[in-house]
């Protein structure tokens, strides 16, 4: 983990402008002029947007171009194919033993989906300063930058606050507070592409899925009872009340339940595995 490279909590407060670069390099505005151009962004808003470009792995540089890489999926919907694209840059780069400094973007969701945390307020010290201890001795993430360690504070939770909302992973309810409630549709293509790559004739079991997202996509694990925790069950039980998936009885592996779901006609008592409708 480099010292040297920026901490995308300090690098963006404004998330916004991320999509609107990353948008503008790919039609071919490669230039820092022909951006400026072209976006019509003020010059903290671009240098913002291109510094956490880079630190997703999103774009690079040969002097004096960018360029973009090429979306991970495609949905049909360029804006999820962004969210999902960064998404799976940081889950690529965030292995236990061998973070990569960005991680702390899908580590702190991991902290809420394990420890049942489906609201908080953005500025909530107590929350913030566990999430920190827990990365530090549990998780060994320990970045740092040229004047010392990285720990996260105020300023810090609430621009990963912002990036998270914009990434579809929390939805602002007013003022501070937040839900953890990652986008149905991103979900939903998840299990999708999913089953495309390690599935079996349109299924999957929950926990090849859950290994799935770990590699591509999320950090979720089964609470220490092995179920599939609240905030994240609450989305699959929307998928299957929505007529996307079933959650059926499939194969040998031992059930594993939803956390506090209602029980649903398209839900097996011993479910195991998810099923893809259509």
């Amino acid at each position: 983990m480099s010292e040297n490279q920026g901490y995308i909590l300090n690098t963006v407060q404004t998330p916004g402008p991320l999509r609107t670069v990353f948008e503008s390099i790919h039609r071919g505005h490669t230039t820092s002029e022909e951006l400026r151009d072209d976006t019509d962004l003020p010059a903290n808003l671009l240098k913002q947007g291109l510094n956490g470009l880079q630190q997703l792995g999103m774009i690079g540089r040969e002097e004096p171009d960018y360029y973009t890489i090429e979306y991970t999926w495609e949905t049909a919907d360029r804006e999820l194919d962004f969210r999902m694209t960064a998404l799976n840059q940081l889950a690529t780069r965030a292995e236990p033993g061998d973070w990569g400094k960005q991680s702390v973007v899908l580590l702190n969701y991991q902290y809420l989906l394990q420890h049942d945390i489906q609201y908080f307020e953005s500025n909530d010290e107590v929350l913030f300063n566990e999430i920190n201890d827990w990365q530090q001795s549990d998780c060994g993430y320990r970045p740092r930058s040229s004047q010392g360690p990285i720990v996260l504070n105020e300023p810090k939770f609430i621009n990963w606050t912002r990036l998270v909302d914009s990434l579809g992973l929390i939805y602002k309810m007013s003022g501070r507070s937040h839900t953890v409630y990652p986008d149905l549709d991103m979900i939903e293509h998840s299990i999708r592409f999913a089953v495309e790559d390690i599935g079996d004739d349109g299924r999957i079991s929950i926990e090849d899925y859950l290994d799935w997202l770990n590699q591509n996509l999320l950090l979720i694990e089964l609470t220490s009872d092995g179920t599939v925790p609240a905030p994240f069950a609450r989305v699959l039980y929307t998928l299957v009340r929505n007529g996307a998936i079933r959650i059926v009885e499939h194969g040998d592996a031992g059930a594993i339940s939803l956390d506090r779901i209602p029980s649903h006609s398209d839900i097996d008592r011993e479910a195991n595995t998810l099923e893809v409708i259509g």
